[in-house]
């Protein structure tokens, strides 16, 4: 899913094959790469040079969700104001009555996902995990999250990305596309595990 030249992706159609070709190759330096998406579609990651891997999720932006997701409500604003003028021209009656309640929908679908895409945003403090939705800030403390999972929605292109919390309760991240998700999961397991490491060298 996009972590660039230093991987290298085989097909694997079992956890038995899987460790006979991670075997193999181990002899020419490569080293696998777990992940949980792979080993359910029956591929197998490997590098030379985890660390690069490694700090490709490390840099990955995760603070806001991609362009071609932020311009959505611009398409919105631009339908919205495409149709609306034409409800007072000297158009047709029925012309207007097609146009009214497509502009009715374009004006609402620029509020929700201005609302929805606008108003998101992600921050990694010191102190936890500050997230924006829908303008609405909040602050989740890294000890109390236990886990990232995403969960595909039906058959599209989407997935949610939701928090794990030691209370048992979850906190929705929001849903983006499967590579966006898929990402910001990584991201997140990454610091939680660099969290929980520094917590045992000062234990």
């Amino acid at each position: 899913m996009g972590w660039g030249p230093d991987m290298l992706t085989v097909e694997a159609a079992s956890p038995a094959r899987a460790k006979e070709i991670a075997g193999e190759l181990g002899q020419l330096g490569f080293k696998a790469i777990e992940n949980e998406d792979e080993a359910y579609a029956g591929m197998l990651s490997l590098s030379k040079n985890p660390a690069a891997f490694q700090a490709k999720i490390a840099t990955f932006d995760i603070s806001r969700r991609r362009w071609d997701e932020q311009i959505m409500p611009f398409l919105w604003a631009l339908g919205t104001l495409l149709l609306w003028p034409g409800l007072y021209t000297e158009r047709e009656s029925g012309m207007r009555w097609v146009m009214l309640p497509l502009g009715v929908l374009s004006a609402f679908l620029l509020v929700w996902d201005g609302l929805r895409i606008w108003g998101w945003r992600l921050e990694l403090l010191s102190e936890g995990l500050r997230l924006r939705q829908r303008f609405q800030w909040q602050i989740i403390p890294w000890e109390q999250i236990q886990k990232v999972e995403s969960q595909p929605l039906g058959t599209g292109n989407r997935e949610r990305v939701i928090l794990k919390l030691a209370s048992h309760a979850s906190e929705n991240l929001g849903t983006f596309n499967c590579a966006f998700s898929r990402n910001l999961r990584d991201r997140l397991r990454y610091e939680l595990t660099q969290r929980q490491h520094t917590g045992n060298r000062a234990g």
